[in-house]
């Protein structure tokens, strides 16, 4: 079986080898490539983080709001 996984964590590895079935004992090979975020990526990645955890438009407007 080959399968390919993009971008996971590190932390992540050993949860998604389990949730593809595999035991604990079986051996695999395993190359690693790091991946290099584009600034727009990066705040992609940011954001979607920042909503799944709660953060609303008008939760951010409020943090940014300008109170000079």
């Amino acid at each position: 079986m080959k399968q390919t996984i993009h971008q996971i964590r590190v932390s992540e590895i050993a949860d998604v080898i389990q949730k593809m079935g595999m035991k604990e004992n079986t051996m695999i090979n395993l190359t690693i490539e790091t991946v290099e975020n584009d600034f727009l990526t990066l705040f992609n990645q940011i954001g979607q983080e920042a909503q799944a955890k709660g953060l609303t438009e008008e939760i951010l407007e409020d943090l940014l709001a300008d109170e000079s």
